[in-house]
């Protein structure tokens, strides 16, 4: 019950303002699978075409769900349950309390 109370706060803390929760990593933004683990696969070698890789910004940010068919708004539902989004993400790290915070493995050398 505990761990409702604090999502639920933490929800009402953040609806106003959803997208400030935002960390801009970008991780959202390039092809996601998951691994026979259930894991997050991030193949950092593509990236949408919309993706700025210098800045992690969106080029068509305000258009972006109406121009690009695989952007899917971050809403509270699947920041909670939505399997693609990395451990690592902001809106994962805020509302699932189970998580513990350890870096996703990626494709990207050095990570």
């Amino acid at each position: 019950m505990k761990a409702i109370r604090r999502i639920y706060a933490e929800f009402r803390k953040w609806r106003n303002n959803w997208d400030d929760l935002c960390s801009r990593c970008g991780q959202c933004c390039y092809l996601r699978s998951l691994s026979r683990t259930g894991k997050v696969v991030i193949d950092y070698n593509t990236p949408c075409v919309y993706l700025d890789e210098k800045t992690h910004l969106c080029r068509v940010f305000e258009d972006r769900f109406r121009i690009c068919d695989s952007c899917q708004k971050v809403n509270f539902i699947r920041a909670l349950f939505f399997p693609f989004l990395p451990s690592n993400c902001a809106y994962a790290q805020t509302f699932r309390v189970w998580l513990k915070k350890q870096p996703e493995k990626s494709q990207r050398e050095g990570d």
